[in-house]
């Protein structure tokens, strides 16, 4: 009896925890727009715009997560300025109030470059 209690209770986390990897997995959100400005550690996207909210514009201080289309990692370096972009961050991400506006780079994932 005792076998069967502990192999039950053995399953139903095993599941529970499989469940919830892939809920953190699937909890991102996607913004797009365009860049305005390249610099030596950061891009400065305009016409950043998630789902409904207005537009605006938002600095990345981040060096290293930059992607093509088919998913190579690319350079920062061979960013430009109106090279469109989507934005893969975590579901919940603040935006600093900062003048352009700011998202820390823990809560962003992905800039992959549209038009390339």
């Amino acid at each position: 009896m005792k076998k069967t209690s502990i192999i039950f209770i053995f399953c139903a986390l095993l599941l529970l925890t499989a469940c919830s990897t892939t809920e953190k997995q699937t909890q991102t959100t996607e913004a797009t727009g365009t860049i305005e400005q390249v610099e030596t550690e950061s891009i400065l996207i305009k016409n950043f715009k998630e789902k409904n909210d207005p537009e605006s514009s938002v600095r990345f201080q981040i060096t290293d997560k930059y992607y093509d289309e088919a998913g190579n990692k690319i350079k920062l370096t061979e960013l430009t300025k109106n090279d469109n972009v989507k934005i893969i961050l975590t579901k919940d991400f603040p935006i600093q109030e900062t003048h352009p506006a700011q998202i820390d780079p823990k809560y962003v994932q992905k800039i992959i470059v549209l038009n390339k």
